[in-house]
């Protein structure tokens, strides 16, 4: 068995995929399988993986004729692996070479750290835009995270850390609406800490808030809801026995619900928006308060 395994859910990423793949076998740590779970493609992305199949042995493709969501996209990703270190790879990401050797590293090194990431570098047409705040670390103890976290989880880089395999056992949630994924990493928190390397180890690229309003749009019947796109994040985890219900936590979740609608005003209700009056004032960097953001999300 390898010591990490790299789960990739994909879904018509023939025009990303080689080079994610390219740049995870380049990595410096060799000891890794990486399974490829194509969710119903219907370009050429199957035939890129199994070429890279062909010359490597630690590449895997695992084929679905019934495509599904994004979550459960993911979900087969994490089910069909087995090493004790894991980490998703969309296949429009992009790794250093030694990504997976520091990250690694940490968590050997500290039985307390959940999982470990380095920074993100976000880009924009090719052009650089910022550096994510979503992998800041995560340190203290497990109740005042889950508070820090669901403040402000900004894009959930945190996601796409290498974390150890048994925190994400039954932590997937069991339905998919805007936010599960934050659901899913809050699940995480009580496992431990998440550390983050200060130094850029991946790049990945904006996609509009725009598209993710579409997104949580298409998720919701009702105008109110659609108002507030995170409002469903509130009640699955008032509900949810594996979160525990620490001080402070309803108030973040609170918080982070006004802010998606903020988000939502600015694009969909401009009246309503300068109303408001908070944007200039809340959000110095572009708001990204939304829960999908691989490619098959956005249709």
């Amino acid at each position: 068995m390898p010591l990490i395994s790299v789960g990739m859910p994909v879904l018509n990423a023939e025009k990303t995929v080689g080079v994610a793949i390219q740049n995870l076998l380049a990595q410096t740590f060799q000891d890794f399988e990486l399974v490829v779970c194509d969710n119903a493609s219907e370009d050429s992305t199957p035939k890129t993986v199994e070429a890279f199949a062909k010359q490597d042995p630690r590449v895997r493709l695992v084929r679905f004729e019934e495509r599904v969501d994004i979550r459960l996209s993911f979900k087969r990703a994490f089910e069909n692996t087995s090493a004790p270190y894991f980490m998703f790879a969309p296949a429009d990401d992009r790794w250093y070479p030694e990504f997976m050797e520091e990250t690694l590293e940490v968590l050997q090194s500290d039985a307390g750290i959940l999982a470990c990431t380095g920074k993100v570098a976000f880009f924009e047409e090719d052009q650089f835009s910022h550096i994510s705040k979503g992998t800041a670390p995560l340190m203290e103890e497990s109740s005042k995270n889950l508070v820090r976290y669901l403040t402000d989880p900004v894009e959930n880089a945190r996601a796409f850390s290498l974390i150890r395999r048994e925190a994400l056992i039954n932590a997937f949630p069991d339905l998919t609406y805007p936010g599960w994924d934050f659901q899913l990493i809050a699940r995480t928190m009580k496992h431990g800490k998440y550390f983050e390397i200060d130094k850029v180890l991946a790049e990945r690229d904006i996609t509009s808030l725009e598209a993710y309003i579409v997104q949580a749009e298409n998720s919701h019947k009702y105008a109110l809801q659609k108002a507030f796109p995170l409002y469903r994040l509130l009640t699955e985890i008032r509900n949810d026995k594996q979160i525990p219900k620490v001080p402070g936590l309803y108030r973040a979740l609170v918080n982070l619900v006004w802010r998606s609608h903020v988000n939502y005003a600015a694009y969909r209700m401009p009246r309503w928006f300068r109303v408001i009056g908070v944007y200039e004032s809340v959000f110095s960097t572009k708001p990204s308060l939304w829960s999908i953001r691989d490619e098959e999300a956005i249709p």
